[in-house]
């Protein structure tokens, strides 16, 4: 890791601009607003409303999966793998590794697969999904990307209650806890802002662009937290990283991107063109947002901020990172490039 690229603090009303470039033309524009946060919530990088009200989406379930690990590690429960954590943090493809370890995580508590409340889908990856079809009539929920987070709500919902039923409720104590985590993470009254139900059928919080980065610096060791729930970061922190590919899968960014920095930073996707990072060795955290909710624009911002950090770009990331616009045959006609951050 090399010195930060740019001068920091550095904070710019302008948006981080991603250009989609044909033939050295630009085409097409993302807009990302940026906030990158230390433990205080103090903005090291700021760009665009960097203190807008997101949805974070599925960024925040390393988050949501600290409250699992707490009440795991009170119950003296050790047989739950690195594996099964970074499930429980996970947007998966839908791969044969992670429907399998999803129903081995839920046979070990004794929870029904038809206990998920997520619904199915088919693999989200394409190889995954033409044997699917092949083997199979319709896909089933531990197919769904978000069957691992699930899982895990489903065990809190066991281990807090003794029961399953309406665990996904946002009143339910499980998810009262889950919320508890992420209030104290953010800092932040989030039932002040508007509450939503995502595509899984699990509460989703909106709140602060800022406030979620806070929440990641925290996640990262920035500051300080209770001891149990200090621990409860490092376990998820370093099983991300032993395991990334349970948290994505096949030609997924999240995965190529915790594959390749490894414990050096935890990143996670959100539906909607969101990401977070947690920067583990500089005690920051990172939520972006681009505004057309294009997941192309974020991976390439998410580059931007990492090599503004000093990070190198390890060759499995470069294809997120500075894609390439190819044709149908694979000829390169173009490319993805930051607009207006000079690194």
């Amino acid at each position: 890791m090399k010195s930060p690229l740019i001068t920091l603090p550095f904070v710019s009303e302008d948006t981080m601009k991603i250009c989609v470039n044909r033939n050295g033309a630009m085409e097409s524009v993302h807009e990302i607003d940026v906030a990158l946060c230390d433990g205080d919530g103090q903005v090291i990088l700021g760009m665009g409303a960097y203190e807008s009200i997101i949805f974070p989406r599925s960024a925040m379930k390393p988050l949501q999966a600290i409250a699992l690990v707490e009440m795991i590690e009170d119950a003296g429960i050790d047989d739950i793998t690195a594996e099964e954590l970074a499930l429980f943090c996970a947007s998966h493809n839908g791969e044969q590794i992670h429907s399998e370890a999803v129903l081995g995580v839920l046979q070990k508590f004794d929870i029904s697969p038809d206990a998920l409340i997520c619904g199915a889908h088919w693999s989200l990856d394409q190889g995954s999904l033409i044997e699917q079809v092949r083997m199979m009539d319709r896909p089933n929920k531990t197919h769904n990307n978000c069957s691992g987070k699930h899982a895990g709500m489903l065990i809190l919902s066991q281990l807090m209650t003794g029961s399953v039923k309406n665990y996904a409720d946002i009143s339910h104590a499980c998810q009262q806890r889950i919320l508890g985590v992420l209030e104290a993470m953010t800092g932040c009254d989030l039932m002040a802002h508007t509450t939503a139900i995502d595509g899984c059928g699990a509460p989703v919080y909106s709140g602060p662009l800022g406030n979620w980065a806070r929440a990641f610096a925290l996640f990262a060791n920035g500051g300080i937290l209770p001891p149990a729930r200090e621990a409860a970061c490092l376990r998820l922190r370093q099983a991300i990283a032993q395991h990334p590919y349970y948290i994505a899968g096949q030609n997924r960014a999240c995965s190529a991107i915790n594959e390749s920095y490894g414990e050096a930073m935890t990143v996670k996707v959100g539906a909607e063109g969101v990401y977070s990072a947690a920067f583990h060795s500089l005690g920051l955290g990172l939520m972006l947002k681009t505004r057309d909710g294009n997941k192309r624009g974020a991976e390439v911002a998410l580059g931007a901020v990492i090599r503004a950090l000093g990070y190198d770009v390890p060759l499995g990331v470069m294809p997120y990172f500075m894609p390439d616009i190819t044709n149908w045959a694979g000829t390169k006609v173009g490319d993805i490039t930051i607009g207006n951050l000079d690194i």
